[in-house]
């Protein structure tokens, strides 16, 4: 008994690994009749068509012998030949059916629920689709196979992108590589198509043909790989870069393409761009040769470009067959409820009429174009419904466990449970005390530490720099040989000074006016003798910063301009700033002497700086040459 057991469970791991791919024997050990074993072989053999072993599997599902175990195996072939037959509707119903056997596997609901998300997708129900596929997700979660997360998320991706919310659609699409982290090739490409799309539509032209180049790279289908070259010429078109665009497409037809569909849509696009290129070269014959086996394969789709570019290319050589072509193009479009074609057929047809003739088709466009947005408005509100629906169902589920958990713990540390918050409390608040005492006492010892700091440095540069500075002024003065204009150069220079001192040491203004007060700090060093200057400095949003670190911003600029007067002689000074990554870079550059011998001496002043840009995480480069200027890069996270 124990062996049957064992191979039992053996044959349905091996249906789980395989669940898309038809199973090709059943083990003896399922104790079902012959007839039943032998039927179920038949139903899935390729031998018969897909409408005989549709009703074989259906017979066979008649049958009071099955068990839960084969008639989930049954019910998965029967949803796989309905959906071969075109007839999703019921593939839906026998894939929910097989949610309801009492198998108990994680496993099992995980791949019904993509089956439905794909079913649903097959017919444009995105909103359910998205809900399964979600649900499918979280089961994939539990049972944490990271590849068929990122499938189920590859395909929520494309769904947020259909509905145009392209940064959400991002967003899944990057977590989604994540969890593939290369194991599929064909979903990583499919994902990449996604970021490409969602880059076109928010015409980032670049960025969606780096995204169709890494699914090129990935995709091992040549059938793939032609796909997205031909939507990468297609963006090289929107950017007018037509050369490019014809190079492309004119390599693909050097290829043998065994799809019909896609050759045509090449030939098409090749023929068009080479229009746009040159509006005098006759194209006609590729425009009607892509148009034929268009209508052979019966590409509605690939019909209606057509005859839009057929339209084009008639629409000042000959207004009669434009206007056979536009019409051709509304008709169609009307059948496949084309919205977006129709009025786009319109708008063709008003302006290729005459005034009075174009009043009908401007009015039906008016009118389309508000139920387009109507119908817009409709689908994105029923897909935020859905999408807040499925969180609301996964929190409650959430809540149900956790309250569960809870309740269980309760019961298990009833006993105990007071004391033990008694002594927590007891201990947290010491901890607390003694932990705001201790920083009391350490920001009363910092706030001495630094007065002493400043007041022995204000002495110390008002001794050094304005004493000195003051004498010899006034020597100058009470002796009649020096000129009056160097005297007022004394007096500038002790201006500067004092005013050096004052900035370095008076309050500062933080908060959200801190960049207006940085550029005042910067505008008190402007003059006419050196020239102060911004590059990108909005771009980084100082006054958003915390407090500590617009201070040390402010405090290292001030000596870096303090430093210019005294030392460096410049005359023009840049300031350029950026977002490098998650930090922020600023950097000084100066045209003044340099240091000696290219050789950068971190004296008091430079060190003081490092000291304070260290204290905020961050990074000071000093970079200087002599008689070549000083430069100075500050890097540091937001």
């Amino acid at each position: 008994m124990k062996q049957v057991k064992v191979a039992f469970l053996f044959f349905i791991l091996f249906f789980l690994l395989n669940c898309e791919e038809q199973i090709k024997e059943i083990p003896s050990s399922l104790k079902i009749k012959n007839d039943l074993k032998v039927s179920y072989k038949k139903s899935i053999s390729k031998k018969l068509n897909l409408r005989e072993r549709l009703n074989l599997s259906k017979n066979i599902l008649k049958s009071k012998d099955l068990k839960d175990s084969l008639k989930y195996l049954v019910l998965n072939n029967i949803s796989f030949l309905y959906s071969k037959l075109n007839n999703v509707d019921s593939s839906i119903l026998s894939s929910k059916r097989m949610l309801n056997l009492k198998l108990n596997k994680n496993i099992l609901k995980a791949k019904v629920y993509y089956k439905l998300g794909g079913y649903y997708n097959k017919k444009n129900q995105s909103d359910s689709a998205y809900y399964y596929f979600n649900k499918s997700k979280e089961s994939y979660l539990f049972l944490n196979d990271s590849v068929q997360i990122g499938r189920c998320l590859s395909n929520i991706a494309i769904i947020e992108s259909n509905f145009g919310n392209y940064i959400l659609s991002d967003s899944t699409a990057v977590e989604s590589l994540k969890y593939i982290n290369g194991k599929r090739s064909r979903t990583t490409a499919s994902v990449y198509n996604c970021l490409a799309i969602n880059s076109k539509e928010q015409f980032l032209y670049k960025d969606a043909i780096y995204y169709y180049q890494k699914a090129i790279d990935i995709s091992k289908r040549n059938s793939s790989k032609n796909i997205y070259k031909n939507n990468i010429a297609n963006v090289y078109k929107e950017l007018k870069n037509y050369t490019k665009s014809i190079l492309i497409l004119k390599n693909l037809l050097e290829d043998s393409i065994s799809d019909k569909k896609t050759k045509a849509r090449i030939i098409d696009n090749l023929a068009h761009i080479n229009w746009l290129q040159n509006v005098n070269i006759n194209v006609e014959k590729d425009l009607q040769f892509a148009k034929s086996i268009r209508e052979e394969e019966n590409d509605i789709h690939g019909l209606i470009a057509s005859y839009s570019h057929l339209a084009d290319y008639f629409f000042e050589k000959d207004k009669i067959k434009a206007t056979f072509y536009l019409g051709k193009m509304l008709k169609v479009s009307k059948k496949e409820k084309s919205t977006q074609d129709q009025i786009e057929a319109l708008d063709k047809l008003a302006n290729i009429q005459t005034p009075q003739k174009s009043i009908k088709y401007y009015q039906e466009s008016i009118h389309l174009r508000d139920s387009l947005q109507k119908e817009n408005t409709q689908r994105q509100y029923k897909f935020a419904k859905i999408k807040y629906d499925y969180e609301e169902e996964e929190k409650q589920k959430l809540k149900f466990e956790a309250l569960a958990t809870q309740n269980q713990l309760i019961a298990e540390q009833e006993k105990n449970q007071k004391k033990n918050i008694i002594f927590f409390a007891i201990l947290l608040i010491a901890g607390l005390v003694f932990l705001g005492y201790r920083r009391k006492q350490q920001n009363k010892k910092r706030i001495l530490q630094e007065k002493y700091k400043t007041e022995t440095k204000i002495a110390k540069r008002l001794h050094d720099e304005l004493g000195n500075g003051i004498y010899n002024a006034i020597t100058k003065v009470l002796n009649p040989k020096f000129e009056t204009e160097e005297i007022v150069q004394d007096l500038d220079k002790l201006y500067l000074q004092t005013r050096a001192i004052s900035h370095e040491n008076d309050s500062i203004e933080t908060g959200a006016d801190f960049e207006n007060y940085f550029r005042e700090l910067v505008a008190s060093y402007n003059s006419n003798a050196c020239k102060i200057s911004f590059k990108g400095l909005s771009s980084l949003q100082l006054s958003s910063l915390s407090k500590e670190k617009q201070v040390v911003i402010y405090r290292v600029f001030n000596e870096l301009f303090v430093n210019m007067k005294k030392h460096s002689k410049a005359t023009l000074v840049i300031i350029s700033c950026k977002k490098v990554g998650n930090k922020l870079e600023m950097i000084y550059k100066d045209n003044g002497v340099g240091f000696r011998e290219n050789m950068v001496v971190i004296k008091n002043g430079l060190k003081n700086m490092e000291i304070r840009i260290n204290s905020i995480q961050g990074t000071l480069n000093f970079d200087a040459q002599a008689n070549k200027g000083f430069k100075a890069t500050i890097r540091f996270k937001k």
